[in-house]
């Protein structure tokens, strides 16, 4: 849920936010309260140029490494100058799970492979940055036992983050 959709620049990530998840196999619905955005339990790769949507990537990644079929984002060489380079980031934390991700020039090359948190032998770096950590919290959705450092770094975004996602996810069994 992305909350109010305040401004054209919102909208426009928003909606094409929508389109990268309809084709990885969502279904999402716009309405007065946000985006909601609903999985099937399966998420097909996808080749897509994510160069206008950017900020969205590490999330895209997250669902991408767990998908059914490779995936390959581009248009994305400029976050490697964001609070970390995100590409490497990306590549090393969902890598040390068991991943297969492959960087590219200007994005990055992603074969979905079982991932496990007993693998990586501690927890998923964030390196201070935001979007490493909403990356994080979506592999934690496939991922049991994840265990993620450096969440408190969300707040600079968004201070309810944690909140709003233990809330989306519910009381624990």
């Amino acid at each position: 849920m992305i909350g109010e959709l305040e401004t054209p620049r919102l909208l426009l990530d928003a909606q094409r936010f929508e389109r990268n998840c309809e084709r990885m196999g969502a279904r999402c619905e716009v309405s007065a309260d946000g985006l909601t955005v609903a999985g099937s339990g399966r998420v097909r790769g996808v080749t897509a140029d994510l160069r206008d949507v950017a900020e969205l990537a590490p999330v895209l990644t997250a669902a991408a490494a767990v998908a059914e079929s490779p995936s390959v984002f581009s248009g994305l060489a400029h976050t490697r100058a964001h609070e970390t380079d995100r590409l490497a980031a990306l590549a090393k934390e969902i890598n040390a799970l068991g991943g297969d991700i492959t960087e590219l020039p200007d994005g990055l090359r992603i074969r979905p492979r079982p991932l496990g948190a007993e693998a990586a032998g501690g927890p998923f770096g964030t390196y201070d940055d935001h979007r490493m950590v909403m990356a994080a919290a979506v592999l934690g959705l496939a991922v049991p036992g994840l265990r993620v450092a450096g969440t408190a770094t969300v707040a600079k975004t968004f201070p309810d983050f944690m909140d709003v996602w233990a809330s989306m996810l519910g009381p624990e069994p």
